[in-house]
């Protein structure tokens, strides 16, 4: 793939985020350009990294003060460049010249800031080294360009921090409050990513089409791309090392992350084969000698261990909630549906009427006394039956069962694996433990997949009759799932579509029309009595003078950066939505009106501190908002009442001096 086919941000939008004229960005150093050509040009003679290890003092100075260290014990003393390339080897030269040159043009830090520059260069080099390691490992076959580009991935931040409108230790301040990537914060507060910025530069500067790539995608999705195998396998080599590198609590700033991978990885490198005791006791001993070499101290062991505890425990409370959030919205079925099945033709696009129908078309043709549904819970790594139909008078609520997808579960991993029926007989302790559970001594499990995905498992027994489970079902049965699978990815699709029909296109936040219908929803609960409910209207204030200004490039990303605070500080159980123009609407469940008063405020606050933080990039205005806020009581008649009490209390708040927080 060509780099100019690569979708980069426009002049415009750097304008944007960056404080300087974009024409007057000095070059890239021609020295450290040329030492990236070296670097990924596998066939670089000596003569030609010696002679431009020559022509720059400070790098030549580095590498000679090395080789005639105690560490290398020579008898005589080194003076020539090419000699001492000789003595530290071709690869080693190349690594210490582009480091060299980078860190003294580029990171070197004057003082000692919220980024701290130190802590940056250490991933960098963490990152630079795991990527050749890795490189090596899988059999890429240009680890020098590997490297290269780790060490380079994230110079984005460095243009942020030298020339953003937003300044970056304020940045880093702020992120801090927040669990999600640091890359959606900046694309946010920023006005862009680290990785678009680097790649538009890297572009503009003529730098290695590969070094681009790595920069544009090491944190995005990128199997949609036209790249050759190559290519596909150097962004995931860095963005793996950079994953590995933050899991070792060795990121780019001092705080805690959790680390995303993208799917692509995992799918163009087999993880298996790679072996990871090896690539960290190694990224350990380069790291170590590589501190003497900057003069800065690498954590202890201790340390390490310190950082990947508080690494794992972020990553755990991230996980953690994400569980018990799913578990609050409802216990739909993350299942798709059937089109046509064998036996009944299904109509319905209801996945718990679909699975119904399923498990009585089975139960018709083929008799069996219970069937079920199971499906993989991966956060607990068990399997738990979400639908039955139980013909029999034991009256056993089956969806209390889970069974542990461990070593012993035995055919229930076979099954998942194999993507085949099989049948559980207890043959392993894990088996005999699910008989039990199920009061059985045998059960007939098949898989029902998507794309070759296994999404769900079909059970069935005859626990009452006792009538054994004869092999000559397995196939028509098979068949059945085999519908199942394609009803269901066929649902999905619906599902999906039927999801981006109620949301809003620019901010994502439900749009009005899925708003009115919970709303609608949470107002028969109040007036039954079930809950209390508070709704929440908010405005942007003096809207139309950022678009006057700026353009409405700028009100879009007041309008984005609004509603991505609102998902933040809401609830699971709230409903955040864009209600049209610049105005935000929040359905609070089980809140009244104090605790509403209370979650306004604090929107109101923290879109004030936003503002601040962001000045700079929208000189001579001021972000702020207003907000009307309404409560059910039993003399609101509809829910268009209780919207138009809290747009009410909003208008009186804005005439009041805007920036406030109105109950009506």
């Amino acid at each position: 793939m060509m780099t100019e086919n690569l979708i980069l941000p426009l002049e415009a939008g750097i304008k944007q985020v960056l404080n300087f004229d974009v024409k007057e960005v000095p070059s890239f150093s021609p020295v450290m350009a040329k030492l990236l050509e070296i670097c990924n040009d596998e066939e670089a003679s000596v003569q030609e990294l010696s002679k431009l290890v020559e022509t720059d003092p400070g790098i030549s100075a580095k590498v000679l003060s090395i080789v005639n260290s105690a560490s290398y014990g020579l008898r005589r003393r080194i003076a020539a460049v090419s000699e001492a390339v000789i003595h530290l080897g071709f690869d080693e030269v190349k690594k210490l010249s582009l480091g060299v040159a980078i860190f003294e043009k580029m990171v070197k830090p004057e003082k000692q800031r919220q980024f701290d520059r130190i802590f940056f260069w250490r991933h960098c080099l963490c990152v630079a080294i795991l990527s050749k390691a890795i490189a090596e490992e899988i059999g890429y076959p240009k680890p020098g360009e590997a490297y290269s580009c780790g060490l380079l991935h994230d110079f984005g931040k460095i243009l942020f921090d030298l020339h953003g409108r937003v300044n970056y230790d304020d940045f880093i301040t702020n992120v801090t409050k927040y669990p999600g990537p640091m890359i959606t914060e900046e694309r946010e507060i920023m006005g862009m990513g680290h990785d678009d910025l680097g790649a538009y530069f890297s572009s503009r500067w003529n730098l290695p089409p590969s070094l681009t790539l790595t920069l544009k995608y090491h944190h995005r999705r990128f199997e949609h791309q036209n790249l050759s195998r190559e290519e596909v396998l150097l962004i995931s080599i860095i963005s793996l090392a950079n994953f590995l590198s933050w899991t070792q609590g060795m990121g780019s700033v001092d705080i805690i992350r959790f680390p995303i991978l993208q799917p692509e990885v995992e799918k163009n490198i087999d993880l298996s084969a790679i072996d990871f005791k090896k690539v960290i006791r190694g990224m350990d001993s380069e790291m170590e000698n590589t501190s003497a070499f900057y003069n800065f101290v690498f954590p202890s062991v201790s340390q390490f261990r310190e950082n990947m505890l508080r690494a794992n425990l972020s990553l755990c409370t991230i996980n953690t909630n994400y569980y018990y959030t799913e578990d609050l919205q409802t216990n739909a079925v993350d299942v798709l549906h059937i089109k046509n099945s064998i036996t009944t033709p299904h109509r319905s696009l209801d996945p718990k009427e679909i699975l119904t129908t399923t498990l009585k078309a089975i139960h018709k043709d083929f008799k069996f006394n219970r069937l079920y549904v199971m499906k993989v819970v991966k956060t607990l790594r068990i399997l738990k039956v979400i639908e039955f139909l139980d013909g029999t008078d034991i009256e056993m609520d089956l969806t209390a069962i889970e069974i542990p997808l461990n070593e012993r579960a035995g055919g229930f991993i076979d099954c998942l694996r194999d993507k085949a029926p099989v049948m559980i007989t207890g043959r392993t302790s894990g088996e005999k433990k699910t008989l039990e559970k199920f009061s059985l001594k045998e059960m007939l499990i098949v898989p029902f997949c998507s794309h070759n995905k296994v999404i769900g498992i079909l059970g069935m027994d005859n626990v009452a009759s006792k009538n054994a489970i004869l092999p000559d079902a397995f196939f028509s049965i098979a068949i059945v799932a085999n519908e199942l699978g394609m009803a269901m990815e066929n649902a999905g699709a619906y599902e999906a579509a039927k999801a981006v029909s109620l949301r809003d296109g620019l901010t994502g936040l439900l749009n009005r029309v899925a708003i009115d219908d919970l709303l609608a929803k949470s107002f028969r609960n109040a007036v039954g009595g079930k809950q209390a409910l508070s709704l929440v209207m908010i405005d942007v204030d003096y809207f139309k003078k950022f678009n006057d200004k700026f353009g409405h490039q700028a009100g879009d990303n007041i309008l984005k950066l609004i509603s991505s605070a609102l998902k933040k500080m809401s609830r699971p159980f709230d409903s955040v939505g864009r209600y049209g123009g610049e105005e935000f609407i929040v359905i609070l469940n089980n809140t009244d009106l104090s605790q509403a008063l209370v979650y306004a405020e604090r929107i109101r606050k923290e879109i004030e501190n936003l503002g601040r933080l962001v000045a700079n990039r929208f000189p001579g205005l001021s972000l702020s908002v207003s907000a009307g806020v309404s409560e059910y009581q039993a003399n609101v008649k509809n829910r268009d009442a209780l919207i138009a009490a809290a747009d009410k209390a909003l208008y009186r708040a804005k005439e009041t001096g805007r920036n406030k927080v109105v109950s009506g």
